[in-house]
């Protein structure tokens, strides 16, 4: 697999050599990890044919282990991760709640800019209360992002087997970052943003954009354009680019209405007295074409 157009994966340590377990550690939930998990959590969904991910929630700290020293505490605390893009898939739906017509989604424009913020923020792990994003990189065959509220308990007994799950870890200063959003600090803890790995703001909104293209989330300028579209569409013979540009097309004609009206108005008073002057009327008939078109270029200006 290639990560070509993916983020850059900044968060994470390029090797781990420690003994020890660190907070931020990524685990696989797999083998006897995983029958464990399925024992003591069966609420959790085991069985989705996708691999299964946590992440170490404990202060490292705590975690330190070496031949004289033992971890201090009883258990170890992980939170589930999520892919990024089923994420998004339940924020639009729970919260934003787009009108769904043909497999697409609609949402007005101003509702879209603060789902792109809000995706802005999480991709940087900037203002996030609840939630770090973690960019694809192998074992991840795409984004994913913590769910840090969604924590679960595991003695300290299965330590050695967590070391052996253990596929990804964070750098120090995430790490930092983890223990900071956790503890609900009021410090901020400085991190690289994803400006410093060769990737600029435009690359970022480009990325969005096809976050959300693949969810089939189409924006319209407004609320009418929703509107217009639910009361319009047919299974049958409806294309949705259509019914925008229809609608797009009536909001001109309403808006330019009054103004047409007003020209026509002024365009047949216009025709009414000259009709009236049978002199103008003989002189405009001798007239040779581009006169003529002259002289009625000149009438409509003074309209």
């Amino acid at each position: 697999m290639t990560f070509k157009d993916s983020l850059p994966p900044y968060v994470y340590r390029n090797e781990i050599t420690e003994a020890s377990l660190l907070q931020g550690d990524i685990l696989k939930v797999e083998g006897e990890f995983k029958t464990y998990f399925k024992e003591f959590y069966p609420a959790i969904n085991h069985h989705d044919g996708q691999d299964k991910y946590v992440m170490i929630l404990t202060q490292s700290c705590d975690l330190v282990k070496e031949r004289k020293r033992k971890p201090k505490l009883t258990h170890i605390n992980v939170c589930l991760i999520r892919s990024l893009k089923s994420f998004i898939q339940k924020l639009i739906t729970d919260e934003l709640k787009p009108l769904s017509i043909d497999g697409k989604r609609f949402l007005e424009r101003d509702a879209l800019d603060k789902l792109k913020e809000k995706i802005a923020k999480l991709l940087n792990n900037t203002d996030q209360k609840t939630h770090f994003f973690l960019p694809a990189t192998l074992p991840f065959t795409e984004d994913m992002i913590t769910l840090l509220p969604l924590s679960f308990s595991f003695r300290i007994e299965h330590y050695d087997l967590f070391l052996q799950n253990r596929v990804l870890g964070l750098k120090s200063e995430f790490q930092a970052k983890i223990g900071y959003t956790i503890s609900q600090l009021y410090g901020r803890i400085g991190t690289m943003d994803l400006s410093e790995c060769e990737w600029d703001d435009k690359q970022t909104r480009n990325y969005i954009k096809k976050l959300l293209r693949d969810l089939d989330l189409i924006q319209v300028p407004d609320r009418s354009f929703i509107e217009y579209i639910k009361t319009n569409f047919n299974d049958e013979n409806s294309i949705i680019e259509n019914l925008i540009k229809d609608c797009q097309t009536k909001q001109t004609d309403d808006t330019f209405k009054p103004i047409k009206n007003e020209l026509l108005q002024n365009i047949n008073r216009q025709l009414l007295t000259l009709f009236e002057n049978k002199d103008e009327i003989e002189k405009l008939a001798g007239m040779e074409k581009i006169k003529l078109s002259q002289k009625i270029k000149k009438m409509l200006k003074q309209l």
